[in-house]
């Protein structure tokens, strides 16, 4: 399983040159989408939530979103009227001298931890750029008020939460398929660790537990009496 997930976060990584995806300023969380009129002119635009891989397990669309969401919160859910720039609480909690630059990381920290929850976990690289992006956002937070000023630009958790949207993005694609792809073009059939596992009527059943999900024990344990009836 370790082999698959290593080339789904090399595809990841990949994944963000080919779609030209600023981690740094694109909105992770939300999209524009055009508006048409009858004559197929766009009137206007509107603001949803970005759409979530329908392949992926309950458990990894919670996650995705989850992290999207806070990502969007910590850096962006703010705009300066003077400089036309985005920023978010992360930015305000940093200024509150020393105090706020550690507070800053055990939040950034503990996103890097939500996504490090998804079936299977996440690829070495990958989480390692993740840390990779919090300590240089920490460091330059350190540095009074220009680096605050720096560290509102920088944004770590949103650029965090476009890694796992690449890396989840690959994971779906190869659920649909049901392998993926090695560097010299060798398919690999799909681990059972890494599908999402259904019971006998489609529904999504809890990785750990074994139980179908939004249903309570009491209720699984008779469809499963029913079953074996």
């Amino acid at each position: 399983m370790n082999v698959v997930v290593g080339i789904l976060g090399k595809k990841a990584f990949g994944r963000l040159k080919d779609k030209g995806v600023n981690t740094n300023s694109d909105n992770p969380y939300t999209e524009k989408v055009p508006i048409h009129n009858n004559r197929g002119e766009i009137v206007k635009y509107k603001e949803r939530e970005r759409p979530i891989p329908e392949e992926l397990s309950n458990n990894d669309k919670a996650i995705l979103k989850k992290v999207r969401r806070k990502a969007y919160k910590w850096d962006m859910s703010f705009r300066c009227c003077c400089f036309q720039s985005r920023f978010g609480w992360s930015f305000l909690i940093g200024l509150i001298p020393v105090i706020g630059d550690f507070a800053d990381l055990l939040m950034a920290m503990y996103l890097i931890k939500s996504a490090a929850k998804v079936d299977g976990g996440l690829p070495p690289t990958l989480y390692a750029r993740m840390f990779w992006n919090v300590m240089v956002d920490f460091g330059i937070g350190l540095v009074p008020f220009l680096g605050d000023i720096v560290d509102a630009l920088y944004r770590a958790n949103t650029r965090n939460a476009w890694l796992l949207d690449a890396y989840l993005s690959e994971k779906a694609k190869a659920l649909r398929t049901g392998e993926v792809e090695d560097e010299s073009g060798h398919s690999i059939v799909l681990p059972g660790q890494l599908r999402v596992q259904t019971d006998a009527r489609g529904r999504q059943l809890d990785a750990e537990m074994g139980m179908t999900q939004g249903v309570t024990p009491v209720h699984a344990s008779r469809s499963q009496r029913q079953n074996r009836r």
